[in-house]
Protein backbone atom coordinates (compact mmCIF):
# COMPACT_ATOMS: atom_id res chain seq x y z
CA UNK A 1 0.00 0.00 0.00
CA UNK A 2 3.00 2.48 0.50
CA UNK A 3 3.80 3.30 -2.79
CA UNK A 4 -0.11 4.00 -3.68
CA UNK A 5 1.07 6.66 -0.86
CA UNK A 6 3.77 7.87 -3.25
CA UNK A 7 1.86 8.50 -6.60
CA UNK A 8 -1.24 10.69 -4.54
CA UNK A 9 -1.69 13.33 -2.07
CA UNK A 10 -3.42 12.01 0.84
CA UNK A 11 -6.84 13.46 0.86
CA UNK A 12 -9.28 12.28 4.15
CA UNK A 13 -12.59 13.68 2.78
CA UNK A 14 -15.83 12.01 3.46
CA UNK A 15 -18.01 11.25 0.41
CA UNK A 16 -21.15 9.53 1.66
CA UNK A 17 -21.22 7.46 4.55
CA UNK A 18 -20.38 4.60 2.26
CA UNK A 19 -17.49 5.31 1.19
CA UNK A 20 -14.34 7.55 2.19
CA UNK A 21 -11.16 9.08 -0.24
CA UNK A 22 -8.23 7.73 0.87
CA UNK A 23 -5.63 8.97 -1.87
CA UNK A 24 -6.40 11.72 -4.84
CA UNK A 25 -5.10 13.39 -7.58
CA UNK A 26 -6.42 15.73 -10.66
CA UNK A 27 -7.88 12.53 -12.59
CA UNK A 28 -7.66 9.61 -10.12
CA UNK A 29 -9.21 9.03 -6.76
CA UNK A 30 -8.70 5.72 -4.91
CA UNK A 31 -11.58 5.02 -2.40
CA UNK A 32 -12.52 1.94 -0.50
CA UNK A 33 -16.22 0.82 -0.45
CA UNK A 34 -17.55 -0.66 3.08
CA UNK A 35 -19.32 -3.85 2.24
CA UNK A 36 -20.50 -6.92 4.32
CA UNK A 37 -17.18 -8.09 6.02
CA UNK A 38 -14.67 -6.25 3.34
CA UNK A 39 -13.45 -3.37 2.25
CA UNK A 40 -13.27 -2.54 -2.00
CA UNK A 41 -10.92 -1.09 -3.29
CA UNK A 42 -11.86 1.40 -6.14
CA UNK A 43 -9.88 3.27 -8.53
CA UNK A 44 -12.17 6.22 -9.91
CA UNK A 45 -11.56 8.58 -12.77
CA UNK A 46 -13.35 10.57 -15.57
CA UNK A 47 -16.79 12.44 -15.44
CA UNK A 48 -20.03 11.84 -17.22
CA UNK A 49 -22.33 8.85 -16.63
CA UNK A 50 -20.78 6.12 -14.71
CA UNK A 51 -18.91 2.55 -16.08
CA UNK A 52 -18.08 0.41 -13.52
CA UNK A 53 -15.54 -2.30 -14.57
CA UNK A 54 -15.57 -6.17 -13.26
CA UNK A 55 -12.08 -7.32 -13.81
CA UNK A 56 -11.79 -11.51 -14.21
CA UNK A 57 -10.27 -14.28 -12.44
CA UNK A 58 -11.31 -14.78 -9.77
CA UNK A 59 -8.25 -13.89 -8.28
CA UNK A 60 -7.50 -11.19 -10.60
CA UNK A 61 -6.76 -7.24 -9.92
CA UNK A 62 -8.19 -4.69 -11.43
CA UNK A 63 -4.32 -3.68 -13.13
CA UNK A 64 -4.52 -6.10 -15.93
CA UNK A 65 -6.97 -3.73 -17.74
CA UNK A 66 -4.74 -0.48 -17.12
CA UNK A 67 -3.79 1.61 -18.88
CA UNK A 68 -6.02 0.74 -21.96
CA UNK A 69 -9.18 0.74 -20.69
CA UNK A 70 -8.68 4.22 -18.89
CA UNK A 71 -9.29 5.73 -22.76
CA UNK A 72 -13.41 5.25 -21.36
CA UNK A 73 -12.55 8.10 -18.69
CA UNK A 74 -12.74 10.53 -21.65
CA UNK A 75 -16.34 10.48 -21.88
CA UNK A 76 -17.23 8.70 -18.53
CA UNK A 77 -16.98 8.41 -14.84
CA UNK A 78 -15.20 4.90 -14.71
CA UNK A 79 -14.42 3.07 -11.78
CA UNK A 80 -12.58 -0.21 -11.58
CA UNK A 81 -12.68 -1.84 -8.37
CA UNK A 82 -10.57 -5.10 -6.88
CA UNK A 83 -13.27 -7.80 -6.00
CA UNK A 84 -13.58 -9.35 -2.86
CA UNK A 85 -9.97 -10.47 -1.44
CA UNK A 86 -8.42 -9.49 -4.23
CA UNK A 87 -5.22 -6.44 -5.03
CA UNK A 88 -6.05 -3.71 -2.28
CA UNK A 89 -9.61 -4.87 -1.27
CA UNK A 90 -10.35 -6.72 1.61
CA UNK A 91 -11.88 -9.80 2.68
CA UNK A 92 -11.67 -13.54 3.95
CA UNK A 93 -11.04 -16.24 1.78
CA UNK A 94 -13.40 -19.36 2.56
CA UNK A 95 -15.85 -20.90 0.95
CA UNK A 96 -18.85 -19.38 3.09
CA UNK A 97 -17.15 -15.83 1.80
CA UNK A 98 -16.26 -16.82 -1.86
CA UNK A 99 -19.63 -17.02 -3.30
CA UNK A 100 -21.38 -15.30 -6.27
CA UNK A 101 -24.25 -13.95 -4.19
CA UNK A 102 -21.31 -11.82 -2.08
CA UNK A 103 -19.59 -10.76 -5.03
CA UNK A 104 -23.12 -9.39 -6.35
CA UNK A 105 -23.71 -7.63 -3.34
CA UNK A 106 -20.48 -5.69 -3.34
CA UNK A 107 -21.44 -4.02 -6.10
CA UNK A 108 -24.35 -3.17 -5.04
CA UNK A 109 -22.32 -1.63 -2.18
CA UNK A 110 -20.48 0.16 -4.47
CA UNK A 111 -23.49 1.60 -6.28
CA UNK A 112 -25.30 2.50 -3.21
CA UNK A 113 -21.71 3.91 -1.92
CA UNK A 114 -21.64 6.29 -5.17
CA UNK A 115 -25.03 7.33 -5.26
CA UNK A 116 -25.60 6.53 -8.86
CA UNK A 117 -29.58 5.17 -9.76
CA UNK A 118 -28.12 3.41 -12.62
CA UNK A 119 -24.89 2.68 -13.92
CA UNK A 120 -23.62 0.63 -16.90
CA UNK A 121 -21.72 -2.36 -15.86
CA UNK A 122 -18.66 -3.64 -18.06
CA UNK A 123 -17.29 -7.03 -17.34
CA UNK A 124 -14.60 -8.61 -19.27
CA UNK A 125 -14.21 -12.84 -18.74
CA UNK A 126 -14.95 -13.41 -15.31
CA UNK A 127 -16.05 -10.09 -14.65
CA UNK A 128 -18.72 -10.61 -17.52
CA UNK A 129 -19.83 -13.76 -15.80
CA UNK A 130 -20.31 -12.09 -12.42
CA UNK A 131 -21.52 -8.90 -14.65
CA UNK A 132 -24.50 -11.05 -16.01
CA UNK A 133 -25.32 -12.27 -12.26
CA UNK A 134 -25.42 -8.51 -10.95
CA UNK A 135 -28.16 -7.69 -14.06
CA UNK A 136 -30.41 -10.75 -13.10
CA UNK A 137 -30.11 -9.93 -9.26
CA UNK A 138 -30.61 -5.85 -10.02
CA UNK A 139 -32.12 -4.94 -13.43
CA UNK A 140 -33.20 -2.29 -12.26
CA UNK A 141 -29.60 -0.87 -11.43
CA UNK A 142 -27.94 -1.80 -14.73
CA UNK A 143 -28.40 1.08 -17.40
CA UNK A 144 -26.14 -0.78 -19.86
CA UNK A 145 -24.86 -4.09 -19.63
CA UNK A 146 -21.60 -4.70 -21.82
CA UNK A 147 -20.18 -8.37 -21.67
CA UNK A 148 -16.30 -8.43 -23.08
CA UNK A 149 -15.50 -12.32 -23.70
CA UNK A 150 -17.43 -13.76 -21.01
CA UNK A 151 -17.01 -16.69 -19.05
CA UNK A 152 -20.09 -19.01 -19.98
CA UNK A 153 -22.80 -19.06 -17.87
CA UNK A 154 -23.78 -22.27 -17.81
CA UNK A 155 -22.04 -25.71 -16.78
CA UNK A 156 -22.27 -26.86 -20.16
CA UNK A 157 -20.30 -24.52 -21.66
CA UNK A 158 -18.30 -23.79 -18.92
CA UNK A 159 -16.82 -27.85 -19.30
CA UNK A 160 -15.72 -26.62 -23.09
CA UNK A 161 -14.20 -23.75 -21.92
CA UNK A 162 -12.09 -25.90 -19.52
CA UNK A 163 -11.39 -28.55 -21.67
CA UNK A 164 -9.83 -26.18 -24.59
CA UNK A 165 -7.96 -24.76 -21.97
CA UNK A 166 -6.76 -27.55 -20.96
CA UNK A 167 -5.95 -28.91 -24.23
CA UNK A 168 -4.42 -25.46 -25.23
CA UNK A 169 -1.86 -25.75 -22.04
CA UNK A 170 -0.95 -29.54 -22.13
CA UNK A 171 2.73 -27.95 -24.13
CA UNK A 172 3.26 -25.49 -20.94
CA UNK A 173 2.08 -28.20 -18.08
CA UNK A 174 6.31 -28.94 -17.15
CA UNK A 175 7.34 -25.50 -17.12
CA UNK A 176 4.25 -24.23 -15.24
CA UNK A 177 4.92 -27.03 -12.84
CA UNK A 178 7.95 -25.91 -12.19
CA UNK A 179 7.27 -22.21 -11.51
CA UNK A 180 4.44 -22.99 -8.82
CA UNK A 181 7.57 -25.48 -7.09
CA UNK A 182 9.77 -22.45 -6.75
CA UNK A 183 10.15 -20.71 -3.37
CA UNK A 184 9.17 -16.99 -5.43
CA UNK A 185 5.97 -18.60 -6.06
CA UNK A 186 5.23 -19.57 -2.26
CA UNK A 187 6.84 -16.20 -1.62
CA UNK A 188 4.37 -14.28 -4.00
CA UNK A 189 7.78 -12.94 -5.85
CA UNK A 190 6.64 -10.01 -8.19
CA UNK A 191 8.52 -11.28 -11.00
CA UNK A 192 7.83 -14.97 -10.50
CA UNK A 193 4.19 -13.88 -10.26
CA UNK A 194 4.16 -12.47 -13.66
CA UNK A 195 5.65 -15.09 -14.90
CA UNK A 196 3.35 -17.45 -13.79
CA UNK A 197 0.81 -15.60 -15.18
CA UNK A 198 2.31 -15.84 -18.34
CA UNK A 199 2.36 -19.52 -18.72
CA UNK A 200 -0.94 -19.28 -17.65
CA UNK A 201 -2.77 -16.55 -20.73
CA UNK A 202 -0.10 -17.79 -22.92
CA UNK A 203 -2.85 -19.26 -25.17
CA UNK A 204 -5.36 -16.57 -24.88
CA UNK A 205 -4.25 -14.82 -28.15
CA UNK A 206 -4.59 -14.30 -31.69
CA UNK A 207 -1.29 -12.60 -31.90
CA UNK A 208 1.14 -14.29 -29.06
CA UNK A 209 3.26 -10.92 -29.52
CA UNK A 210 1.00 -8.93 -27.64
CA UNK A 211 0.46 -10.68 -24.91
CA UNK A 212 3.65 -8.75 -22.87
CA UNK A 213 1.57 -5.38 -23.09
CA UNK A 214 -0.57 -6.98 -20.47
CA UNK A 215 -0.09 -5.63 -17.30
CA UNK A 216 0.40 -8.35 -14.94
CA UNK A 217 2.36 -6.63 -11.55
CA UNK A 218 0.97 -7.11 -8.29
CA UNK A 219 1.72 -7.16 -4.95
CA UNK A 220 3.00 -10.40 -3.00
CA UNK A 221 0.03 -10.51 -0.97
CA UNK A 222 -2.19 -9.92 -4.02
CA UNK A 223 -0.92 -12.82 -5.69
CA UNK A 224 -0.95 -14.86 -3.03
CA UNK A 225 -4.45 -14.36 -2.08
CA UNK A 226 -5.25 -14.51 -5.28
CA UNK A 227 -4.40 -17.60 -6.33
CA UNK A 228 -6.28 -18.76 -3.26
CA UNK A 229 -9.16 -17.10 -4.61
CA UNK A 230 -8.83 -19.06 -7.53
CA UNK A 231 -8.66 -22.06 -5.89
CA UNK A 232 -11.54 -21.78 -3.41
CA UNK A 233 -14.02 -20.91 -6.66
CA UNK A 234 -12.69 -23.59 -8.48
CA UNK A 235 -13.47 -26.16 -5.25
CA UNK A 236 -16.48 -25.03 -4.24
CA UNK A 237 -18.19 -22.74 -6.91
CA UNK A 238 -17.33 -24.03 -10.38
CA UNK A 239 -17.82 -28.02 -9.71
CA UNK A 240 -21.23 -27.40 -9.31
CA UNK A 241 -23.90 -27.74 -12.42
CA UNK A 242 -25.38 -23.96 -13.08
CA UNK A 243 -27.47 -22.67 -16.24
CA UNK A 244 -28.05 -19.07 -15.95
CA UNK A 245 -30.19 -18.76 -19.50
CA UNK A 246 -33.61 -18.99 -18.58
CA UNK A 247 -32.97 -15.80 -16.08
CA UNK A 248 -31.05 -13.98 -18.66
CA UNK A 249 -34.04 -14.60 -20.91
CA UNK A 250 -36.23 -11.80 -18.99
CA UNK A 251 -33.49 -9.23 -18.91
CA UNK A 252 -34.53 -6.33 -20.89
CA UNK A 253 -31.35 -4.21 -20.70
CA UNK A 254 -29.71 -3.08 -23.44
CA UNK A 255 -26.53 -5.35 -23.85
CA UNK A 256 -23.54 -5.69 -25.63
CA UNK A 257 -21.16 -9.03 -25.99
CA UNK A 258 -17.67 -8.90 -27.74
CA UNK A 259 -15.94 -12.06 -28.24
CA UNK A 260 -12.65 -13.03 -30.13
CA UNK A 261 -12.65 -15.97 -32.78
CA UNK A 262 -9.29 -17.46 -31.30
CA UNK A 263 -10.71 -17.00 -27.95
CA UNK A 264 -10.40 -20.31 -26.07
CA UNK A 265 -13.77 -19.51 -24.47
CA UNK A 266 -15.72 -21.12 -27.30
CA UNK A 267 -17.69 -18.76 -29.55
CA UNK A 268 -20.91 -20.97 -28.96
CA UNK A 269 -21.07 -19.31 -25.13
CA UNK A 270 -21.25 -16.02 -26.35
CA UNK A 271 -23.74 -16.92 -29.04
CA UNK A 272 -25.91 -18.70 -26.74
CA UNK A 273 -25.70 -15.54 -24.20
CA UNK A 274 -26.85 -13.66 -27.43
CA UNK A 275 -29.38 -15.77 -28.14
CA UNK A 276 -30.72 -15.66 -24.41
CA UNK A 277 -30.84 -11.70 -23.94
CA UNK A 278 -33.06 -10.05 -25.98
CA UNK A 279 -32.32 -7.35 -28.36
CA UNK A 280 -28.45 -7.96 -27.02
CA UNK A 281 -25.97 -6.99 -30.08
CA UNK A 282 -22.89 -9.53 -30.40
CA UNK A 283 -20.08 -8.98 -31.93
CA UNK A 284 -17.51 -11.47 -32.89
CA UNK A 285 -13.65 -10.25 -33.50
CA UNK A 286 -11.83 -11.89 -36.01
CA UNK A 287 -7.78 -12.29 -35.46
CA UNK A 288 -8.61 -11.78 -31.89
CA UNK A 289 -8.23 -13.59 -28.49
CA UNK A 290 -9.49 -13.26 -24.87
CA UNK A 291 -8.18 -9.33 -24.44
CA UNK A 292 -9.90 -7.40 -27.57
CA UNK A 293 -8.73 -3.84 -25.77
CA UNK A 294 -4.87 -4.93 -26.65
CA UNK A 295 -5.50 -7.02 -29.73
CA UNK A 296 -8.51 -5.35 -31.41
CA UNK A 297 -8.33 -1.86 -29.68
CA UNK A 298 -9.60 0.53 -32.68
CA UNK A 299 -12.51 -2.10 -33.12
CA UNK A 300 -13.05 -2.65 -29.52
CA UNK A 301 -13.38 1.05 -28.35
CA UNK A 302 -15.54 1.97 -31.76
CA UNK A 303 -17.79 -0.56 -31.15
CA UNK A 304 -18.27 0.11 -27.29
CA UNK A 305 -18.22 4.14 -27.78
CA UNK A 306 -21.33 3.24 -30.40
CA UNK A 307 -23.05 1.16 -28.15
CA UNK A 308 -22.50 3.71 -25.11
CA UNK A 309 -23.97 6.68 -26.83
CA UNK A 310 -26.97 4.74 -28.47
CA UNK A 311 -29.98 5.99 -28.02
CA UNK A 312 -32.04 4.51 -25.23
CA UNK A 313 -35.73 5.10 -25.32
CA UNK A 314 -35.46 7.73 -27.70
CA UNK A 315 -32.93 9.86 -25.44
CA UNK A 316 -29.40 9.62 -26.40
CA UNK A 317 -27.12 8.86 -23.36
CA UNK A 318 -24.90 12.00 -22.62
Amino acid sequence: MNYIRTLFVMLITCLSTGYATVQQSENIREVFVKAKDAEIFCKVMGKGKPIVILHGGPGLTHAYLLPQMAKLAEDHLVIFYDQRACGFSTGEISPSSMQIDIFVEDLECIREAFGFKQMTVLGHSWGGFLAMQYAIAYPEAVNKLILSNPTPPSSDDFSLYVKEFMGRMEPYQEELKAVKETQGFIDGDPSICERYYRICFRTYWHHPEKANALNLRMTPKAFIDGVRVNEVFWQNVFVHSFNYHDQLKKLKIPTLIIHGVADLIPQISAQKIHESIPNSKYILLKDCGHFPYLEAPELFFNELNAFLSKKINGRRKK
